[in-house]
């Protein structure tokens, strides 16, 4: 009796549960049926690789959860509008309403690295009314104004107008620029023609200087040529004269050889430096005339020592004396019987004077076309070495001092890279930030590390 009474108690509390669990159960399958409903309304995001990879081939890329309601002939009539915008090279992107400034400047910047050609890349929300962009060709101030000036246009037509806007700003900057080039190019045109004139006339007038110096220089030399030939004329030797001393014969020849040499190298002078050879012989012709009339003197033939240095025409030196230039520093120099006596006894020596334009100066002191002149004489007695001592205190001795060398010296002339992100053109700092007011978080295109900056036109 207890026993069936308890089975029909566990039965009908078993029947009371059955009845229940469908109603707990019911509320979950609802909520789980919407959430399923709402994930499969909301399409997946495109991220940068993908936009990037749709941009190569086309001028047109619209993110698949943008919503936009752009048929295939609208999209075509896009691209070939963008096509024909070959100067601002336009790459526009559609996307979703809610998206903020700064992921779009991520998103284009990352997009325009990896696609790696095109000069604007703009964004557009799918509704039209938001719109932003970065350029090589166009700064955020340009970028700025045709967004604003686009505004207010459907989708289709927005991004149209904005591509011929760009088009046309690209190329009046272009033509601006040049024509400033062309200016430019102008000033430095005149500029250079200018400084060729300025260097011509400058060669012109060193050519002339060097010229006058030149004519003096040979006016000059031939009057030491001149001087030598006359002094061996009044020795009037017979050289086929069989009673003459063999050796005074021999002195008497080179002298005569030494001054044919002389003035053939005169008349073949074009330069200071050519003068070195004729004082050289005119050096070698002095030695040989004083060693002949002391031959037919009966007199011991000279030791050869340096020419006189007061006046090279006066032949080999007997000794050395001290002597200044005025306001100049003491030193021993060559000279001849009569000058030696005239220093040390006080008075001035007889100096070789030169031509120098319409009047006379010793030869130390008549410029550098008489470095060569001077050189020629002491060749053989050490030469420049030599002469730098010598001439210590004198002009012609402070330009050779000064590293002068007759051989030449003075008249020696014959009388970002292209990608994105900042920098060169490129996507970043002013000409390629993307600005505006876009305030556009990470989400769904991903990739933000080397977009590089966050401001962008637009928006």
């Amino acid at each position: 009796m207890l026993r069936a009474a308890l089975s029909a108690t566990i039965l009908a509390v078993a029947a009371l549960a059955g009845l229940a669990a469908p109603a707990l159960t019911a509320p979950a399958h609802a909520a789980t049926a919407q959430a399923t409903s709402t994930q499969a309304a909301r399409l997946p995001a495109d991220n940068v690789g993908q936009i990037a990879h749709g941009l190569l081939g086309s001028r047109l890329y619209v993110t698949t959860d943008s919503g936009a309601n752009l048929s295939s002939a609208d999209q075509q009539q896009i691209k070939s509008a963008l096509d024909g915008d070959q100067d601002a090279d336009i790459r526009a992107v559609v996307v979703r309403n809610d998206v903020s400034g700064p992921q779009v400047g991520q998103m284009l910047k990352a997009v325009a690295n990896r696609v790696g050609k095109g000069q604007t890349y703009v964004a557009i929300t799918a509704d039209g009314t938001r719109m932003g962009g970065i350029s090589k060709k166009l700064d955020t101030g340009e970028i700025n104004q045709l967004v604003t000036r686009t505004d207010g246009s459907p989708l289709k037509q927005r991004l149209i107008q904005f591509g011929n806007l760009a088009e046309k700003k690209v190329d009046d900057k272009a033509q601006s620029g040049a024509v400033v080039g062309y200016v430019v190019i102008g000033v430095l045109i005149v500029i250079a023609a200018a400084v060729v004139s300025v260097v011509l006339v400058a060669r012109r007038r060193r050519r002339e200087r060097h010229a006058r110096q030149m004519a003096d220089l040979k006016r000059g030399v031939q009057e030491d040529v001149t001087l030598l030939g006359e002094d061996i004329a009044r020795l009037d030797l017979n050289v086929m004269d069989p009673d003459l001393d063999p050796d005074t014969r021999g002195d008497y020849e080179r002298a005569m050889n030494s001054y044919d040499k002389a003035k053939a190298a005169t008349e073949r002078a074009e330069k200071p430096q050519d003068m070195q050879a004729v004082t050289t012989a005119l050096e070698d012709g002095r030695y040989y005339m004083t060693a002949t009339r002391a031959r037919l003197a009966g007199e011991p033939v000279p030791e050869r020592r340096p020419p006189c240095f007061f006046n090279p025409q006066h032949g080999p030196s007997v000794q050395d004396v001290t002597w200044a230039p005025p306001g100049g520093v003491a030193r021993s120099v060559p000279a001849c019987a009569a000058d030696a006596r005239a220093v040390l006894a006080g008075h001035d020596p007889d100096v070789r004077m030169v031509p120098y334009g319409d009047a006379r100066r010793p030869y130390w002191d008549a410029g550098p076309a008489y470095a060569p002149y001077a050189g020629g004489y002491y060749y053989g007695y050490g030469g420049f070495d030599m002469l730098s001592g010598l001439l210590l205190g004198t002009a012609l001795g402070s330009m050779m001092g000064g590293g002068f060398g007759w051989g030449g010296g003075y008249y020696g002339d014959g009388f970002g890279g292209d990608g994105f992100g900042g920098g060169d053109g490129g996507f970043g700092g002013d000409g390629g930030d993307v600005g505006g007011g876009w305030d556009f978080g990470s989400g769904d295109f991903g990739g933000g590390g080397d977009w590089g900056g966050n401001d962008f036109g637009g928006f």
